[in-house]
């Protein structure tokens, strides 16, 4: 299965397509896992209860912050390490102009926002 994806540079006026390939499965778990640590994990403190890590005294929350956090660490990158080992990616660069032109109309958020923030960085760089 592939994926197929685009991103810019408001900046720079750069835009590339990227095309994902893997099985579907690779698909389905990397989303699913971004959808749970995203939207479905709550930021509940863990208690301050003493534990010793790296041999370093320390208290659980100290040291795994809440369990959202707990779960992007321990369980959500780990799997989507697993399913990036698994995809193979292409970049193909294509002309900014040309890419707005095709695109623009179905993302014009991204677009405004993208050209909005390159202008900005423009004028502080040359305000410098």
């Amino acid at each position: 299965m592939k994926k197929i994806g685009y991103g810019i540079n408001g900046y720079k006026k750069t835009a590339v397509i990227s095309i994902d390939f893997a099985p579907f499965c690779v698909f389905v778990l990397n989303d699913l896992f971004d959808l749970i640590c995203g939207y479905l994990v709550p930021p509940i403190s863990f208690p301050r209860i003493e534990i010793t890590r790296d041999g370093e005294k320390t208290d659980l929350k100290e040291y795994y912050g809440d369990l959202e956090q707990w779960f992007h660490c321990d369980i959500h990158s780990p799997v989507f390490q697993f399913c990036c080992k698994r995809t193979d990616s292409r970049l193909i660069e294509v002309d900014y102009d040309a890419a707005r032109k095709a695109l623009y109309d179905k993302d014009k958020k991204l677009w405004d926002e993208a050209e909005k923030l390159g202008e900005e960085m423009s004028q502080e760089e040359k305000s410098k």
